[in-house]
């Protein structure tokens, strides 16, 4: 029996990382990083992803 409670204790800890791991990669590198505020490399990135989101090319 508590190899029952076992087992599953560790497949569901192990569905859990998995699916936090799929969620943060969906995000992105620097979107899913725990210390992106305070990162110099993430905020760098951060700002050239804004950048690329509002600028516009013109038409013409």
């Amino acid at each position: 029996m508590i190899n029952v409670i076992i087992l599953l204790v560790i497949l569901g800890y192990s569905a859990w990382v998995l699916v936090r791991f799929v969620r943060k990669s969906r995000q992105g590198a620097c979107s899913g990083c725990s210390s992106s505020k305070s990162c110099p490399g993430c905020a760098t990135s951060a700002v050239d992803e804004h950048h690329r989101k509002t600028t516009t090319i013109p038409k013409g």
